[in-house]
């Protein structure tokens, strides 16, 4: 069983998507915390939290463009809801993507790649996506794996 967290950011009201957690984890969410979409402006946001990894992604929209600041550690366990989660924000973003990893201490090969396929959806989409700021740990594995410019 994944523990997901869902709440509003910073006073925001209570505007949480089921579809961001994990098949599931939804379901035992409380009525009150379940929305049928993302947040829709700059004073709504939501954070969603894997209680096991303490992964973050703390979403907010601003003007149709997506802003998505993951902190935390990505690797094999957490990987794939953050890929969920940058998708179906991506989705729901007329104006693109924003992707802040300026709060990632940890990237594993896993992580990376669930970054490229949500850049490789972005493409297909026609969706512009870029990486706004990355920590060192980030950094290091872009320039391991010779992603640096894919994601400038």
């Amino acid at each position: 069983m994944i523990g997901i967290e869902c709440f509003p950011s910073q006073g925001a009201p209570a505007e949480l998507t089921a579809a961001l957690c994990p098949s599931g984890a939804a379901a035992s969410l409380t009525p009150a915390s379940r929305v049928s979409a993302p947040p829709t402006s700059v004073s709504q946001g939501c954070s969603v939290k894997d209680l096991h990894s303490r992964l973050e992604v703390r979403l907010t929209e601003t003007g149709g463009r997506a802003l998505a600041a993951v902190v935390g550690e990505i690797d094999l366990g957490c990987a794939p809801l953050m890929e969920r989660i940058l998708l179906r924000s991506m989705a729901d973003a007329r104006d693109g993507l924003e992707v802040d990893l300026a709060g990632v201490g940890f990237l594993d090969c896993s992580g990376l790649n669930a970054l490229l396929r949500v850049r490789q959806e972005a493409v297909t989409s026609r969706i512009p996506m870029k990486v706004t700021r990355i920590s060192p740990a980030v950094r290091r594995m872009f320039e391991l794996s010779g992603c640096e410019a894919l994601f400038a």
